[in-house]
């Protein structure tokens, strides 16, 4: 999800800043029409915009939609994590016994 957003926003930079500086440079240095360069930069400033607003739009329809199974991994890592738990206080449960054992045998 995130590479998609971080592509996103990298097309979106490009058009709004590399097409009117394209534009200003073929117009300077190639004898492009100087409207003609304008109109272009314009068009693609529009365009950097719109795609920017849809964009940030799906972007946080994504995050929304991803929010409930985030919550239901979360509730299985912590399901994991009790039992986990529980295993580990057997484990010292037994330990203490074989302590007891072991110091019983020593006397």
């Amino acid at each position: 999800m995130y590479r998609t957003s971080i592509l996103t926003a990298l097309c979106i930079v490009l058009i709004g800043f590399g097409v009117p500086a394209l534009s200003m440079y073929f117009s300077v240095y190639q004898n492009l029409n100087s409207i003609i360069a304008g109109l272009i930069a314009l068009l693609a400033l529009i365009v950097a915009g719109l795609l920017a607003v849809i964009g940030i739009a799906i972007g946080s329809e994504a995050t929304e939609s991803a929010l409930p199974m985030a919550e239901g991994k979360l509730d299985r890592l912590r399901e994991h994590q009790r039992a986990t738990l529980e295993e580990i206080d057997d484990v010292v449960d037994v330990l203490k016994e074989i302590r007891d054992l072991l110091k019983a045998a020593q006397e």
